[in-house]
């Protein structure tokens, strides 16, 4: 019997159609609870979809609870429930309904449909195609002009930021780059004029916390796990499944 594939997902994308945040040590919701019934529900239906992962950058609050994403559309959900994967997959896979209550809407919390950061030091990629180095640098450019310049962490620390991330991302980076990263990042947090400092600066910080070994893969392998830098090779595809089949 072929597999069913709901409208609402798209053959000819890459992306997946469906993904769930990662669990991790830190993590104290139930993500893999939530795959599980995802999982289930789709093989049960024969919709012959893989339910993805997404990239989760977490201080072990879990403020958005259990997270799933849909990259094809550009949208989250949070706060899902095991009992409500099941009406996520009849629901929004297979007739294309938005299930409002589920619905990440706070404007605050996202600067892009696809990425989902917060204050908290909360980050999270709608899947794993993104390039966490690429994300820091988008966070900069985000904001690139908009500092008064009153104070010399803001109005030089940013475009220091940007350069190195420049490098990275161009396969120049250096071991020593990291060190700076954390020295720019700590005075801009920690000397600034205003609090637009802390915030310009605060997603470099979660991603270098959270996603540090993509930043050494970057400079001391000369890869991009992602496959996003094109000065850059991809990480083998049996690396990184021997990669996370040890964590």
């Amino acid at each position: 019997m072929e597999p069913q594939i709901p409208s609402f997902c798209r053959t000819d994308e890459q992306r997946p159609c469906v993904t769930i945040c990662a669990g991790s040590d830190d993590c104290t919701c139930d993500c893999e609870k939530v795959r599980k019934v995802l999982e289930e529900e789709i093989a049960a239906r024969n919709l012959g979809l893989t339910v993805g992962t997404m990239k989760v950058g977490c201080n072990g609050d879990c403020p958005h609870g259990v997270l799933v994403g849909f990259p094809q559309k550009g949208f989250f959900y949070e706060q899902v429930k095991a009992e409500q994967a099941r009406e996520v997959v009849s629901g929004t896979l297979m007739q294309g309904h938005i299930l409002f209550d589920l619905l990440h809407i706070d404007p605050l919390k996202a600067t892009s449909g696809k990425i989902l950061y917060d204050r908290s030091g909360f980050i999270a990629t709608i899947d794993d195609s993104f390039c966490m180095i690429q994300v820091a640098k988008y966070f900069l450019d985000f904001e690139e002009d908009v500092s008064c310049g009153k104070c010399v962490p803001c109005r030089v620390g940013s475009v220091e930021l940007r350069e190195i991330l420049q490098r990275i991302i161009q396969g120049k980076g250096e071991p020593e780059d990291l060190q700076q990263l954390d020295l720019v990042c700590r005075a801009m947090q920690d000397a600034p004029y205003c609090d637009f400092a802390r915030t310009t600066s605060s997603p470099v910080v979660t991603i270098l916390k959270h996603f540090r070994s993509e930043f050494e893969k970057h400079i001391d392998q000369g890869v991009c796990p992602a496959g996003e830098c094109e000065a850059l090779g991809k990480e083998a595809a049996e690396d990184k499944e021997t990669e996370e089949g040890g964590e």
